[in-house]
């Protein structure tokens, strides 16, 4: 079926304002592609260019602190090796074992020419018997009879009796004023066992006068009544 339309004014001016509305539609697509395009074209080349700068930055930022350390080691190792260390120690200097033991049969002399002086505060302890003997001294024939030597008499010392007990001794002390007593004037009994640390010994307090005493802490499985029982007290005369 064909229908005609007649050709007036009115259908011109009809089909010229279609056709070119139908021309501006398409200018109008034509124009929002081209401008997608570029925009996505403008995003790729940011995004290509933030990742290239941020590359660089990166890598001056390495090589800068890589610069910077290399800097900070020179210079410290310069310090170092122009520093000098300056100390001064003051203090008292003590020597180790405060006590010598001689074996069986061991005597101690002292040359004929020495002199031997003590500290008037200071205390002789002595582990078994002590005699001293004064030199004899001769005199001409036909002079005054010979005056019987002297003994020196020896003031505040302590005797000391060792007994072993577990892993360290038992040491009982017996205190004289005077050589020319024949007992103590006190007694006192104690343990003593040397720790690794060569500084620190443990020493605890067992009796004294006979009397055991009760220390305020005793070392775990120590028997108070069996070290008590080891103390060598003064039964006689001669210590």
């Amino acid at each position: 079926m064909v229908v005609r339309i007649p050709l007036s004014e009115f259908n011109e001016r009809l089909s010229e304002f279609i056709r070119s509305r139908i021309g501006a539609d398409r200018a109008y697509i034509a124009g929002r592609v081209v401008f997608w395009r570029l925009t996505g074209l403008g995003i790729v080349a940011f995004g290509i260019g933030a990742a290239i700068g941020l590359a660089f930055y990166g890598y001056s930022y390495v090589v800068g602190n890589s610069g910077n350390l290399t800097l900070l080691s020179s210079e410290l190792s310069k310090a170092l090796s122009t520093v000098e260390l300056r100390a001064a120690a003051e203090g008292l200097v003590q020597v180790e074992p405060h006590e010598i033991s001689l074996a069986k049969g061991q005597t101690v002399a002292f040359d004929s020419n020495s002199r031997v002086r003590l500290d008037p505060t200071a205390n002789i302890q002595v582990n078994g018997e002590i005699q001293v003997q004064a030199p004899s001294i001769s005199s001409p024939s036909g002079t005054s009879p010979r005056v019987p030597p002297r003994t020196p008499t020896i003031t505040n010392f302590t005797v000391f009796k060792r007994v072993p007990f577990g892993n360290g001794v038992i040491m009982t002390g017996w205190v004289f004023l005077t050589s020319i007593q024949k007992a103590p004037s006190s007694q006192y009994c104690y343990y003593t066992e040397n720790t690794d640390i060569s500084d620190v010994d443990i020493v605890l307090d067992i009796a004294e006068n006979q009397k055991m005493e009760t220390p305020k802490t005793v070392p775990k499985g120590f028997d108070m009544v069996a070290a008590f029982s080891r103390c060598v007290w003064f039964k006689g005369e001669n210590p």
